[in-house]
């Protein structure tokens, strides 16, 4: 028989689980909110960390809140919804900061309040998957770490053009069931609704600083689009950019940043790794008039000296790496003549990483704000800018 112990939550981990202590152990418990009083059953023992089931709830905390959505605990989706908005904001920087500081303790860099948007209906992409089973079909998101599939007919996170087509879609799916199982991206564009498995007359494009900006359903944009406009916006204040400057944008995608920053700049420089998405930068370039932008297909894992793009002298640069992070072209990064380094970051473990080759680099953390991209789940965006130091 499984063992149940009661524990004191005194945080939570770093993918949004309870920790507790037990006989001088850290206990892992989902569900579990700091400042509760619970029972748990030990689901598995390791030398130095049990990971627990939450059975009950002996004192709540404050912070804990209902789930809004019927699927949650199962829908791999959302992993926050039972802790308050505002201590998951909390959470997600103080997080930021205790990992910051044990680079940065002898810098004082200012950390400006935390930019936000809606709480629920900010998706406006998703990827859905439908299986059939010898007695039914099951259509919806993934379970936590799980191939799984939660049959879901609407989602409080997605915005309601998706969740109207989804709703139609998995109707679709229900009468006439794949073969095998899909998986399939929904996308509401500011010219209508586009999925992947579809062939559409047009492309699918999204307004930002008045720059219309083509995309493919499956080409990676940034889901919040209230959420992304204040993220540009920030980079570009940071960035003072000027018709003098020659800038670079690293992992540039299709030109989130590139185009806003070619508004602004004398010469934008764009490097991205998917030839996909140089392709799409390209001719939104040329769709907005933008004249001033070149783009290159490159692998920035791999060293940068080689290519001639390189070699210019830049004056303020902007990077926006994957959850990998950009550790080799922070490490060629250098102050002189780059005048201003801003770092967008969907993963702070790496972003701190790299924040340390920076430091090595002579670049001095300036400025950071965290950006609640994704609520509800334990995902976050940052925003920080680098000076010469």
């Amino acid at each position: 028989m499984a063992e149940r112990i009661e524990l004191s939550i005194t945080g939570l981990s770093h993918d949004g689980r309870g920790v507790g202590r037990y006989k001088g152990r850290a206990v892992f418990v989902a569900g579990a909110v700091p400042n509760e009083q619970v029972i748990a059953c030990v689901v598995e023992k390791k030398r130095r960390f049990w990971q627990a089931k939450l059975e009950q709830i002996l004192t709540p905390s404050p912070e804990r809140t209902t789930p809004f959505c019927e699927h949650y605990g199962r829908c791999g989706g959302c992993q926050l919804q039972h802790l308050a908005p505002s201590a998951q904001r909390q959470w997600k920087q103080h997080n930021l900061l205790a990992n910051l500081k044990r680079i940065w303790a002898d810098t004082d860099f200012a950390v400006l309040p935390l930019l936000t948007g809606a709480e629920t209906g900010y998706r406006r992409r998703a990827r859905f998957h439908a299986v059939r089973l010898p007695t039914t079909t099951v259509a919806g998101f993934r379970r936590w770490k799980s191939h799984t599939i939660e049959d879901i007919s609407t989602c409080p996170l997605l915005e309601n053009a998706l969740n109207t087509a989804w709703a139609e879609k998995r109707q679709q799916l229900l009468q006439h069931p794949p073969q095998k199982p899909i998986q399939i991206t929904g996308v509401a564009a500011d010219n209508g609704l586009y999925w992947s498995d579809e062939k559409a007359t047009s492309a699918p494009y999204y307004i930002l600083n008045g720059l219309q900006l083509y995309f493919h359903p499956q080409s990676f944009i940034q889901v919040n689009r209230q959420v992304n406009e204040q993220m540009v916006t920030q980079a570009l204040n940071w960035l003072a950019l000027n018709s003098s400057d020659q800038a670079l944008d690293l992992f540039c995608g299709i030109g989130n940043f590139t185009l806003p920053m070619a508004q602004q700049a004398g010469q934008v420089i764009g490097v991205e790794g998917v030839s996909q998405a140089v392709a799409l930068a390209r001719h939104n370039a040329q769709a907005n008039g933008l004249n001033n932008t070149v783009f290159h297909l490159a692998n920035l894992f791999e060293d940068p000296t080689q290519h001639a793009w390189a070699q210019l002298p830049y004056t303020k640069v902007l990077l926006d790496p994957g959850r990998d992070g950009a550790q080799t072209v922070c490490r060629w990064l250098k102050p002189m003549p780059l005048q201003r380094l801003v770092y967008v970051s969907c993963n702070p473990a790496t972003f701190t990483r790299d924040s340390a080759l920076l430091k090595e680099n002579g670049w001095r953390l300036n400025t950071l704000q965290l950006l609640d991209m994704f609520p509800h789940t334990i995902h976050a965006e940052l925003i920080a800018l680098f000076l010469p130091a």
